[in-house]
């Protein structure tokens, strides 16, 4: 077998070298999300609220993307010990909460988030894009469970969205982590 070494790949205006394995002689590589992690455009906020059992929402988080062409790819995870039932909305009312700082991935990088977050909010409002029951009965009690989307939804610019909690379950612990990368558009031909 011949080894491969400095193979390069030629783009438009640049070359790049790119890393072979030598054991397997492949091309190593990372997906999109991780080069935005390394370029220091990667941000993440987790944590957890414990709510208790209503029909209204027991907790609400407002978000605002940046406006113009930089845009958010926005995934997240949620984790509970009760049933829970959480709704996302585009184009919310959404006033008040207490603001949450981003964080970055690179924690060597000192970009931070254009996008505007608070948490314990209010809000009414806007057209539902996701809608999610996590949980059951179990054996003996209200169980949890995990959802989560690894699809990246691209969030509209210039837009407020609200997520909505909704707890089955008394003293429900909810731990979430929402994650996204900035990425400026460069074709815009929506």
């Amino acid at each position: 077998m011949t080894e491969l070494r400095n193979q390069q790949i030629i783009g438009i205006g640049s070359t790049v070298n790119n890393g072979i394995d030598k054991a397997t002689q492949s091309l190593n590589t990372i997906d999109y999300a991780h080069h935005e992690i390394h370029n220091g455009k990667h941000f993440y906020i987790e944590g957890h609220q414990t709510i208790g059992s209503s029909d209204q929402p027991g907790f609400q988080v407002g978000l605002t993307t940046p406006s113009g062409s930089t845009w958010a790819h926005f995934t997240w995870e949620l984790n509970t010990n009760g049933i829970m039932d959480t709704k996302l909305y585009e184009d919310a009312q959404v006033s008040g909460g207490v603001a949450i700082t981003p964080l970055n991935n690179n924690r060597n990088s000192t970009n931070t988030s254009m996008m505007a977050i608070s948490g314990g909010a209010s809000g009414t409002g806007g057209l539902q894009i996701s809608d999610v029951y996590i949980g059951g009965e179990g054996f003996k009690s209200n169980v949890g469970g995990t959802s989560k989307r690894e699809d990246e939804l691209i969030l509209k610019s210039g837009t407020t969205y609200r997520r909505d909690f909704y707890s089955a379950s008394a003293d429900n612990t909810v731990s979430f982590k929402a994650s996204w990368y900035e990425h400026t558009d460069k074709v815009q031909q929506f």
